[in-house]
């Protein structure tokens, strides 16, 4: 259990991060990453050796991502162990009221950049938040997105761009 533990605190924040800026709902994305971890930890999801750790990490949580968003509803998951050991997941859905933004998104920048990032193509999104946000390099990124690296090199030129006029139009000259 140590390495899952590692992995945990290594890519905790990560993964939080990416779905946080994905779905622009920190409730969301706690429990898009929780869920990453808990379908990992369980085996719902099998690491093929063949790729980087941490590519195939953001992919299933941006899979992870894409599916809640296709729902339509909030939903959250529960985890349990059965007679037999084994974990399971029941998703349910949410009726509570939405829960208030955290103090991130409350902050004048984060708001309008969160905003405009919200306003991208999905694609455009996707590659702005795992190059400039999460750190990854173009190959990664081609990878967690299934295509080409120069795809992903316009993607983020293009998502870029659109963020600085959109981001102008706003009142801010630069990216925070």
């Amino acid at each position: 259990m140590p390495a899952l533990e590692g992995i945990f605190t290594r890519y905790k924040k990560p993964v939080f991060n990416f779905a946080l800026r994905f779905l622009a709902n920190r409730a969301e994305a706690e429990d898009v990453a929780s869920d990453v971890f808990l379908a990992v930890v369980s085996g719902r999801y099998h690491y093929s050796p063949t790729a980087k750790f941490s590519t195939w990490l953001f992919t299933v949580t941006r899979n992870a991502c894409i599916s809640r968003i296709r729902s339509g509803k909030k939903m959250f998951s529960l985890w349990f162990k059965t007679e037999q050991g084994e974990v399971q997941q029941m998703d349910m859905a949410d009726q509570s009221l939405p829960r208030p933004d955290d103090a991130l998104l409350q902050e004048e920048k984060s708001v309008f950049l969160e905003k405009a990032l919200s306003k991208l193509p999905l694609g455009q999104r996707e590659a702005i938040i795992l190059r400039d946000f999460q750190n990854m390099n173009y190959e990664d990124i081609a990878k967690v997105l299934n295509c080409s690296l120069s795809n992903v090199k316009i993607l983020i030129f293009r998502g870029r761009e659109n963020l600085r006029r959109d981001l102008k139009t706003s009142g801010l000259e630069e990216l925070p």
